[in-house]
């Protein structure tokens, strides 16, 4: 009965997070042109990827005219990142990535925290460097629980300017090419997730 609650436990803890830990970041700046894609499970591989420069004005889309203010921005961010996971998954084989890292367990192309807060930053690096981003900057990445307050799970981070305001810009809860989810790191850290049946936030222009 004991080794029954014990596996429940566990059971219970893989369907809420991540089970692997963020490696070291590193490695050539990236540019639309010539980026690296992790999936495999904690970025285990990397695939080059170049997006073609009427693929990137489709991501730039998003930002013009540009938002008003932190909070457009924000919306803007969500879908621009579902937007490049749409772009780059034919390529890298994660176009069918499930919400999360256990329902889609075994299956080719699925990826955990791991890989998704690593490209996460990718795209926010390079939405910066582009000149797109006039109310936050890329702020690495943060990891809760370590095993002793729940399962490890990973994001991206962005900083507001001016507030230095931290969000979490977490696109593991969502199938891959959806919005990502952007909250306040404060909360993430908490254990945030999306309330059950909630649907990612709604693209604010249309997603080219």
């Amino acid at each position: 009965m004991r080794a029954r609650h014990a596996l429940a436990a566990l059971g219970l803890a893989l369907a809420a997070g991540c089970a692997t830990t963020a490696p070291d970041g590193g490695g050539p700046i990236p540019r639309p042109e010539a980026f690296a894609v992790c999936h495999g499970h904690g970025c285990e591989q990397r695939t080059p990827v170049s997006l073609t420069p009427a693929e990137w004005a489709r991501v730039a889309a998003l930002f013009r005219p540009p938002p008003a203010d932190a909070a457009a921005e924000r919306r803007a961010v969500a879908c621009a990142v579902g937007l490049l996971e749409r772009l780059v998954g034919p390529r890298t084989g994660t176009a069918g990535d499930l919400g999360g890292t256990f329902p889609g367990l075994g299956r080719p192309g699925q990826m955990d925290c791991v890989d998704e807060a690593s490209n996460t930053g990718t795209y926010l690096r390079m939405l910066a460097d582009a000149g797109l981003l006039r109310f936050h900057v890329p702020d690495g990445r943060a990891t809760r629980g370590y095993f002793v307050m729940g399962w490890p799970h990973t994001t991206a981070v962005m900083r507001e300017r001016g507030t230095g305001r931290r969000w979490a810009v977490d696109s593991w809860f969502e199938d891959n090419g959806r919005p990502a989810r952007i909250v306040p790191l404060g909360l993430w850290r908490r254990g945030w997730r999306p309330p059950p049946g909630e649907p990612p936030p709604a693209c604010t222009r249309p997603t080219p």
